[in-house]
């Protein structure tokens, strides 16, 4: 019976667990080879605000795992990475925030994923509220052709609305508020 009892609390146990599948990736302190993309994260993003160019920058020059050719991942890279269910404890990469820049960009829109939410938007560049940097590498070269590229919000209103949301989730100030509305109304 207490055998019995044993493995029925192993088996609920294991179920909680979240998916996270950590079986895909081959870890160490500073790097996460993913074995389905072979990409190489880093175990950690770079734990502060950071505009897009400061992301970028800070991707190109890290030099985690003895490598030195990181860059900012796309859209498409990020996306594969909330689908492996990275693990909301820092299981295999530990995020300090669910917001994360990718490499696209339109004008002057930054493309980023929200990992909580599971989906990617565009984002003024130059908003750096809870937006951070994850450096990926590739480890093989590949022939395949790039997947589409994020589309952009279409209108102004689209942007106006983007705006508007940011500025209720409290993630940007009035007064970054008003500087990026007026900038978007400027444009008409």
């Amino acid at each position: 019976m207490h055998t019995w009892l044993v493995t029925l609390c192993f088996i609920l146990l294991s179920g909680c667990a979240d998916g996270v599948k950590t079986e895909q990736f081959t870890t160490n302190t500073e790097t996460a080879l993913d074995k389905t993309t072979d990409l190489m994260w880093a175990t950690t993003d770079n734990r502060e605000n950071l505009t897009h160019q400061e992301a970028v920058a800070y991707c190109e020059a890290y030099e985690g795992g003895g490598f030195n050719d990181w860059r900012m991942p796309k859209t498409a890279e990020l996306q594969e990475l909330i689908k492996s269910k990275i693990g909301p404890s820092g299981e295999v990469i530990n995020l300090s925030s669910s917001l994360v820049w990718a490499s696209e960009t339109d004008d002057s829109k930054g493309a980023f994923c929200n990992f909580k939410a599971g989906k990617c938007a565009w984002m003024e560049q130059v908003i750096s509220i809870s937006l951070r940097a994850l450096p990926v590498r590739e480890t093989k070269t590949t022939n395949e052709a790039s997947p589409p590229p994020l589309t952009k919000p279409k209108s102004i209103e689209q942007r106006l609305q983007i705006l508007d949301l940011l500025r209720k989730q409290k993630l940007i100030s009035e007064e970054e508020y008003v500087l990026k509305k007026t900038a978007i109304l400027d444009e008409l």
